[in-house]
Protein backbone atom coordinates (compact mmCIF):
# COMPACT_ATOMS: atom_id res chain seq x y z
CA UNK A 1 0.00 0.00 0.00
CA UNK A 2 1.42 3.74 -1.11
CA UNK A 3 2.67 5.77 1.74
CA UNK A 4 0.07 8.02 2.19
CA UNK A 5 1.26 10.15 5.51
CA UNK A 6 0.67 13.76 5.30
CA UNK A 7 -1.46 13.27 1.74
CA UNK A 8 -4.85 14.43 3.03
CA UNK A 9 -6.78 15.45 0.22
CA UNK A 10 -6.77 19.47 0.97
CA UNK A 11 -2.54 19.06 1.14
CA UNK A 12 -3.06 17.63 -1.95
CA UNK A 13 -5.17 19.53 -3.34
CA UNK A 14 -2.91 22.98 -2.58
CA UNK A 15 0.09 21.24 -4.01
CA UNK A 16 -1.89 21.03 -7.34
CA UNK A 17 -3.76 24.37 -7.47
CA UNK A 18 -2.83 26.00 -9.63
CA UNK A 19 -2.92 29.45 -7.49
CA UNK A 20 0.64 28.93 -6.89
CA UNK A 21 1.58 29.76 -10.34
CA UNK A 22 0.83 33.56 -8.84
CA UNK A 23 3.86 33.09 -6.73
CA UNK A 24 5.85 30.31 -7.60
CA UNK A 25 5.81 29.34 -11.48
CA UNK A 26 8.05 26.68 -13.03
CA UNK A 27 8.64 28.02 -16.39
CA UNK A 28 10.43 30.35 -14.79
CA UNK A 29 13.03 28.00 -13.75
CA UNK A 30 13.13 27.07 -17.77
CA UNK A 31 13.38 30.74 -19.15
CA UNK A 32 15.85 30.73 -17.10
CA UNK A 33 18.16 27.82 -17.61
CA UNK A 34 17.14 27.04 -21.34
CA UNK A 35 17.73 23.86 -21.38
CA UNK A 36 18.25 21.68 -24.27
CA UNK A 37 14.72 20.08 -25.52
CA UNK A 38 16.37 16.52 -25.18
CA UNK A 39 17.49 17.19 -21.57
CA UNK A 40 17.63 14.53 -18.97
CA UNK A 41 15.63 16.11 -15.52
CA UNK A 42 15.67 14.78 -11.62
CA UNK A 43 12.82 16.44 -9.30
CA UNK A 44 13.66 15.44 -6.38
CA UNK A 45 11.09 16.17 -3.91
CA UNK A 46 8.34 16.07 -7.03
CA UNK A 47 5.23 15.83 -4.33
CA UNK A 48 2.53 15.71 -6.90
CA UNK A 49 5.32 16.87 -9.99
CA UNK A 50 4.37 20.58 -9.98
CA UNK A 51 7.26 20.74 -11.64
CA UNK A 52 8.11 17.95 -12.96
CA UNK A 53 4.93 17.45 -14.93
CA UNK A 54 5.12 20.86 -16.92
CA UNK A 55 8.28 20.60 -18.03
CA UNK A 56 7.79 17.04 -19.00
CA UNK A 57 4.93 18.74 -21.55
CA UNK A 58 7.17 21.54 -22.70
CA UNK A 59 9.60 19.22 -23.78
CA UNK A 60 7.95 16.01 -24.81
CA UNK A 61 11.86 14.85 -25.99
CA UNK A 62 13.33 15.10 -22.66
CA UNK A 63 13.41 12.53 -19.86
CA UNK A 64 11.94 13.75 -16.60
CA UNK A 65 12.98 11.86 -12.64
CA UNK A 66 10.50 12.93 -10.50
CA UNK A 67 11.56 11.67 -7.06
CA UNK A 68 9.97 11.43 -3.31
CA UNK A 69 10.26 9.54 -0.69
CA UNK A 70 6.34 9.14 -0.41
CA UNK A 71 5.62 6.26 -2.64
CA UNK A 72 1.88 7.72 -2.34
CA UNK A 73 3.25 10.91 -3.70
CA UNK A 74 5.07 8.93 -6.50
CA UNK A 75 1.96 7.44 -7.04
CA UNK A 76 -0.04 10.41 -7.98
CA UNK A 77 2.76 11.67 -9.80
CA UNK A 78 2.31 8.61 -12.25
CA UNK A 79 -1.07 8.79 -12.22
CA UNK A 80 -1.19 12.31 -13.43
CA UNK A 81 1.65 11.73 -15.96
CA UNK A 82 -0.48 9.23 -17.29
CA UNK A 83 -3.84 11.05 -17.77
CA UNK A 84 -2.05 13.57 -19.23
CA UNK A 85 -0.04 11.33 -21.55
CA UNK A 86 3.50 12.15 -20.93
CA UNK A 87 5.31 9.02 -21.44
CA UNK A 88 8.79 10.71 -20.49
CA UNK A 89 7.80 11.10 -17.23
CA UNK A 90 9.48 8.36 -14.37
CA UNK A 91 8.57 8.29 -10.77
CA UNK A 92 11.39 7.00 -8.27
CA UNK A 93 10.29 6.02 -4.62
CA UNK A 94 13.87 7.42 -3.60
CA UNK A 95 15.44 7.17 -0.06
CA UNK A 96 16.71 10.05 1.97
CA UNK A 97 20.12 11.20 0.40
CA UNK A 98 19.67 8.39 -2.11
CA UNK A 99 18.41 7.86 -5.53
CA UNK A 100 18.69 4.81 -7.31
CA UNK A 101 19.90 6.01 -10.71
CA UNK A 102 23.40 5.60 -12.31
CA UNK A 103 26.18 8.41 -11.88
CA UNK A 104 25.86 11.19 -14.30
CA UNK A 105 21.84 10.88 -15.41
CA UNK A 106 21.01 14.25 -15.35
CA UNK A 107 21.36 17.59 -16.86
CA UNK A 108 19.23 19.29 -14.32
CA UNK A 109 18.56 18.63 -10.91
CA UNK A 110 15.57 20.66 -9.38
CA UNK A 111 15.36 21.16 -6.14
CA UNK A 112 11.89 23.18 -5.21
CA UNK A 113 10.55 23.68 -1.93
CA UNK A 114 12.61 21.25 -0.16
CA UNK A 115 16.01 22.48 0.98
CA UNK A 116 13.95 24.54 3.99
CA UNK A 117 12.85 20.76 5.07
CA UNK A 118 16.17 19.48 5.29
CA UNK A 119 17.54 18.91 8.81
CA UNK A 120 21.47 17.85 7.39
CA UNK A 121 21.12 19.00 3.27
CA UNK A 122 24.62 18.25 1.86
CA UNK A 123 24.23 14.97 1.74
CA UNK A 124 21.40 14.87 -0.37
CA UNK A 125 22.85 17.67 -2.57
CA UNK A 126 26.12 15.37 -2.45
CA UNK A 127 23.79 13.06 -4.25
CA UNK A 128 22.67 15.25 -6.41
CA UNK A 129 26.59 16.04 -7.60
CA UNK A 130 26.69 12.73 -8.13
CA UNK A 131 23.99 12.47 -10.31
CA UNK A 132 24.71 15.27 -12.66
CA UNK A 133 26.90 15.04 -15.49
CA UNK A 134 30.25 17.20 -15.52
CA UNK A 135 29.15 20.67 -16.19
CA UNK A 136 25.57 19.50 -15.65
CA UNK A 137 23.18 22.23 -13.45
CA UNK A 138 21.32 22.37 -10.07
CA UNK A 139 18.49 24.70 -9.38
CA UNK A 140 16.97 24.96 -6.01
CA UNK A 141 13.93 27.47 -5.53
CA UNK A 142 12.90 27.70 -1.92
CA UNK A 143 11.59 30.20 0.01
CA UNK A 144 13.42 34.05 0.48
CA UNK A 145 14.27 34.77 3.83
CA UNK A 146 12.29 37.43 4.17
CA UNK A 147 8.99 38.64 5.98
CA UNK A 148 7.03 38.84 2.94
CA UNK A 149 3.91 37.82 3.50
CA UNK A 150 4.07 34.64 1.64
CA UNK A 151 7.68 32.61 3.44
CA UNK A 152 6.98 30.49 6.24
CA UNK A 153 8.48 31.78 9.56
CA UNK A 154 12.13 32.43 10.63
CA UNK A 155 13.34 28.67 11.21
CA UNK A 156 11.67 27.53 7.92
CA UNK A 157 13.37 29.75 5.24
CA UNK A 158 17.42 29.32 4.21
CA UNK A 159 18.96 32.20 4.03
CA UNK A 160 21.21 32.91 1.04
CA UNK A 161 24.03 32.54 2.74
CA UNK A 162 23.54 28.82 3.68
CA UNK A 163 22.44 27.87 0.81
CA UNK A 164 25.58 28.81 -1.21
CA UNK A 165 27.67 27.00 1.81
CA UNK A 166 25.90 23.84 1.51
CA UNK A 167 26.33 24.25 -2.59
CA UNK A 168 29.95 24.68 -1.69
CA UNK A 169 30.64 22.40 1.12
CA UNK A 170 28.65 19.62 -1.61
CA UNK A 171 31.29 20.30 -4.44
CA UNK A 172 29.54 22.77 -6.72
CA UNK A 173 30.99 25.94 -8.35
CA UNK A 174 29.54 28.47 -10.47
CA UNK A 175 26.69 29.06 -8.18
CA UNK A 176 24.44 32.12 -9.18
CA UNK A 177 21.45 33.71 -7.80
CA UNK A 178 18.61 34.43 -10.39
CA UNK A 179 15.74 37.07 -9.70
CA UNK A 180 12.68 35.79 -10.75
CA UNK A 181 10.87 34.98 -8.19
CA UNK A 182 9.26 37.65 -5.50
CA UNK A 183 8.74 35.17 -2.58
CA UNK A 184 11.75 32.61 -3.39
CA UNK A 185 15.33 32.58 -4.20
CA UNK A 186 16.80 30.96 -7.13
CA UNK A 187 20.05 29.69 -7.33
CA UNK A 188 21.87 27.44 -9.56
CA UNK A 189 25.45 25.53 -9.37
CA UNK A 190 27.25 23.92 -11.34
CA UNK A 191 28.97 19.77 -11.06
Amino acid sequence: MADRLGMDPARIERLRSPDRLEYFDPDKIWNELTPPPDSTVIDIGTGVGFVALPFAERYPDATVYGCDILDGMIELLTEDAGARGLGNVHGIVMQPNSIDLPDGSADIVVMAQLHHELDEPVPLLTECKRLLRPGGTIAIVDWADADNGKSPPVGRRVPVARLQDDLTVAGFAALALHDVYEFHTFITGTA
